[in-house]
């Protein structure tokens, strides 16, 4: 077990989901269980999201060739070999499940998840540039495992990098993330080709 969210909560980066702790996980490998050829590297930790029906915390991951993922707590520890189908989940109060059965989820993303990439990939780009700044029309592209055999390419620009009550430069809040990116473009790749 990662750890018990209910029992122990974990706390996340000022303004972000992403977890202050990335409880020893960033970095560990596993072969994509519905496709051998792929797999994928977790590269951080994010906060549960409320109402999910797989609680626990999520992790991002990225396959070989640049695609991003997240996957659920209790699939994840099966996938790193913390747990096996069948035992309980302590902190699920419930079985592991086998990627088999019907109730495993695994790698999939919605939007929720794909909000955190987005942001945590306009932080990264903050760093890199003088005053934080970004200019407007900047693009950003990336490759998305939404789920089995659904994969897509994304581009988003950017729309303005000011706070929108005040007119201030940058804007870097959480929660006024989806006013300064919008989605310009999104097509079906097949990884097989990519």
């Amino acid at each position: 077990m990662l750890i018990n969210v209910f029992r122990n909560p974990p706390s996340a980066l000022p303004g972000t989901r992403m977890l202050s702790a990335q409880l020893g996980i960033e970095g560990c490998q596993f072969v994509d269980p519905l496709d051998a050829r792929r797999y994928w590297r977790v590269e951080g930790a994010y906060m549960p999201i409320p109402g999910r029906a797989i609680g626990g915390i999520r992790a991002k991951v990225r396959d070989q060739k640049d695609f991003v993922s997240f996957c659920n707590q209790r699939d994840l520890e099966v996938l790193l070999g913390l747990a096996r189908p069948g035992e309980l989940c302590p902190w699920l109060d419930d079985d592991y499940v086998d990627v088999t059965e019907e109730a495993w989820v695994g790698l999939a993303c919605d939007d929720t998840d794909l909000l955190d990439d987005l942001y945590e990939r306009e932080w990264m780009l903050r760093s890199q540039l003088p005053l934080q700044i970004i200019t407007p029309d900047y693009e950003i592209a990336r490759r998305v495992h939404l789920a089995h055999h659904a994969d897509v390419e994304d581009l988003f620009v950017l729309l303005a990098d000011i706070e929108p009550e005040t007119g201030a430069a940058p804007d870097v809040r959480f929660d006024t993330l989806e006013g300064r990116w919008m989605r310009a473009e999104r097509k079906r790749v097949r990884w097989e080709k990519s």
